[in-house]
């Protein structure tokens, strides 16, 4: 657990990791250099539980404090969690089994939405799934995934990795490591006011537009420099509404390189696709044929 002024919510992640029924355990918080009192309340339930391990760092930026703790870890397998999401009590108990059955290298799980957002983020299950979704979002959340210790010894957060570290993590490691997601609510997520996701918007939009056309390249090495300027058109921070050019080259995208064999990857580009023609396409130019000519592809895929 990285915290940098986290004492409001810090108490309540670490009660949600000592009560993991896999009582075999070591919670390192590392602390980057906060100015309330997080250090007091961390230190305060170490006087209770030895599995507690408390690192105060100066304050170096989360990437660097993320580290700190891979490096500090003992454990054959590393779980993250902010200091203000919530674990549910099998959490570590159901990912270790599911990643021991099914040879999985990195196992995130859904996640429920509380404090100023509802619902549950059901990420997509497989491996070649989440690759395709990864062209347009993060498909893990930190507080919900297990890895092997090794994939992220090996592989440190990059320091230069100031938002949206999770999807840094994925374009690095998918081309390497076996990825799950197990279809479990495991975790609660919480939306708050100081979030960096509403503190930073622009910057993170900005990166995570970087970071999926960097995948999309990696995924797609011999796509077209055409192929390339329409994924960047789909993908990118603030995009306009595609004009018919536009749409045709989309098209073409989604039915040549975007229409996986694999079913569950499949099924999510076709929710792609229909969220890009309700949200990035203007309504004089929405043709119902051109719509309609993705979802044949798809049919024909299966």
């Amino acid at each position: 657990m990285a915290v940098y002024d986290g004492a409001a919510f810090v108490a309540e992640a670490i009660a949600s990791v000592l009560a993991q029924t896999h009582r075999h355990l070591e919670l390192i918080v590392v602390d980057d250099g906060s100015t309330d009192d997080t250090v007091a309340v961390v230190r305060s339930h170490a006087a209770r539980d030895p599995r507690i391990r408390l690192l105060c760092r100066p304050h170096q930026g989360h990437a660097q404090t993320l580290n700190a703790g891979i490096a500090a870890a003992q454990g054959s397998f590393i779980a993250r969690i902010d200091h203000d999401d919530l674990w549910h009590p099998q959490r570590l108990e159901r990912q270790l089994n599911w990643m021991e059955r099914h040879g999985i290298d990195i196992c995130g799980a859904w996640a429920r939405r509380f404090g100023a957002a509802s619902g549950t983020i059901r990420f997509a299950r497989g491996h070649e799934a989440i690759r395709y979704e990864t062209l347009f979002t993060c498909p893990i959340l930190d507080s919900a995934t297990l890895f092997r210790g090794a994939v992220l010894r090996d592989n440190p957060y990059p320091p230069d990795a100031i938002v949206r570290q999770e999807l840094v993590q994925c374009v690095r490691l998918l081309p390497h490591y076996r990825f799950a997601n197990l279809p479990r609510v495991l975790c609660d997520y919480r939306f708050h006011d100081r979030q960096k996701t509403g503190r930073f918007r622009p910057l993170i939009a900005y990166r995570h537009a970087q970071l999926c056309q960097q995948h999309f390249a990696r995924m797609f090495p011999d796509a077209t420099v055409a192929e390339q300027a329409t994924f960047a058109a789909i993908t990118g921070a603030g995009s306009a509404p595609l004009d018919r050019s536009g749409i045709e080259a989309a098209v073409r995208l989604f039915t040549d390189r975007l229409c996986p064999p694999d079913r569950e990857a499949r099924l999510r580009m076709r929710r792609r696709w229909r969220y890009l023609w309700a949200k990035g396409i203007r309504n004089e130019d929405r043709d119902i044929e051109v719509y309609q000519r993705v979802f044949r592809a798809f049919r024909q895929r299966a």
